[in-house]
């Protein structure tokens, strides 16, 4: 009986130690694996630049909050969590600036993506009803310009100061019906569409609608500023342009053969159009005139393009992503796999595919010269702009990348010419 004691109780040891070291195993496992994808950072000439996890220091994320979505513009790497929190980090540094609740946004209701609007002149103080109906004098004289980022609902926009958080404007739109898709601003002007295919234009200062114009069909996607030019399509297929300094003054109208559903962007020398008949259009933005044929991506486009130096870049859903060349519109290469660019640098340009792995691709051939996987939860932010990749976790641990031999970030550096 004691012999039969002794070994149930070397047994019992036994499997103690074991189970000790399986997990000591598993977390060696984990501490391997992090050093592995370190180590395959520098095989493809990358580093971490910088981590934050100020989010968790700052309680910013607790409660069930996570990370929704992320984005980077100008100096400012934006995330937006499921609690409708817009969190400012510096992009440069990784260091937390603000974090703000798009308290004008119900539970569940839709927060459209952020834009920037750089050196407006707006008082900071909201006027009263008798300053804006019996005006004394130019209300911006004096006032030094500063930089705001505004996000906007479908009832409401948010004019924050990019530097501080502080808010500046909450504007209530009083023009009828609610806002369909993202707004954009000339630093003077809100330009909001509407579900009846109008877009209105916005005082900023004042906060009082100035005029109105419509195209054809229902808008939903949000209107682009360009060198005082607001440009909007509808799911109707038409272009609009319209002076922002000229009330309702329409520069130059197109109709083409599609719906317009995705994003478009633009530039002082491009406007991208992509289309659900599945071709993308590019046009001069200031005379509406072709550069050239529409591309077809061979299936419906949902998604917006995305353009670097020489380059113009689209992700066709359900198909392919396509490079084509910025001047002539003809295609360089096509992947299968990938889905957008995260950074484009020194002839390369670094995307996302389906598997969450960052692919470093030669941006004139389409040559793969590497593959780094990524973990599967983190979102990584689309750009062309930045030099660098940007990415959090969705319990809000954020991380720039950068390449090896790449000196330090500037704020001058990170923001758009």
């Amino acid at each position: 009986m004691r012999g039969l004691t002794k070994l149930l109780v070397v047994l019992i040891v036994s499997g103690a130690l074991v189970g000790c070291a399986s997990r000591s195993s598993t977390a060696l496992t984990a501490a391997q694996r992090a050093a592995l994808h370190i180590k395959t950072l520098q095989d493809a000439g990358l580093r971490y630049y910088w981590r934050c996890d100020d989010l968790a220091k700052f309680r910013l994320m607790s409660g069930g909050e996570s990370i929704a979505r992320t984005y980077v513009i100008d100096e400012n790497f934006y995330c937006l969590t499921s609690m409708n929190r817009l969190i400012a980090i510096d992009a440069a540094r990784g260091t937390l600036q603000w974090s703000k609740w798009v308290h004008v946004a119900k539970p569940g209701a839709a927060v459209f993506d952020p834009v920037h609007v750089n050196g407006i002149t707006i008082p900071r103080t909201t006027p009263t009803r008798k300053e804006v109906l019996q005006p004394r004098s130019d209300p911006t004289r004096g006032v030094k310009p500063y930089d705001i980022v505004i996000i906007s609902t479908r009832t409401h926009a948010l004019v924050i100061d990019r530097k501080t958080g502080d808010e500046i404007r909450n504007i209530k739109f009083n023009f009828g019906a609610s806002a369909t898709a993202g707004v954009c601003s000339d630093g003077r002007l809100l330009f909001v569409p509407d579900s009846r295919g109008w877009y209105n234009a916005i005082l900023l200062h004042e906060m009082i609608h100035s005029w109105t114009l419509s195209v054809e069909g229902a808008i939903k996607v949000a209107p682009v500023y360009i060198a005082d030019k607001v440009i909007v399509a509808s799911e109707d297929g038409q272009i609009q342009v319209a002076n922002t300094y000229e009330a309702r003054k329409k520069v130059w109208t197109r109709q083409i053969d599609a719906g317009i559903e995705a994003p478009i962007l633009a530039t002082e020398n491009h406007l991208l159009v992509p289309c659900v008949d599945r071709r993308l259009h590019a046009f001069d933005p200031s005379t509406g005139q072709r550069l050239w044929e529409p591309f077809d991506c061979k299936k419906a486009l949902t998604n917006a393009p995305q353009i670097s130096d020489v380059s113009v870049f689209q992700y066709a859903r359900g198909g392919d992503f396509h490079a084509l060349g910025l001047v002539s519109g003809k295609l360089r290469w096509t992947s299968s796999d990938a889905r957008k660019v995260l950074a484009a640098m020194d002839n390369n340009v670094y995307l996302q595919d389906n598997r969450n792995r960052i692919l470093l691709v030669d941006e004139i051939l389409g040559d793969v010269k590497n593959t780094i996987q990524m973990p599967r939860g983190d979102l990584l932010a689309a750009n062309t702009s930045a030099p660098a990749i940007y990415g959090a976790t969705r319990n809000g641990k954020l991380y720039c990348i950068r390449r090896l031999a790449a000196g330090h970030i500037t704020a001058e550096m990170l923001r758009k010419k």
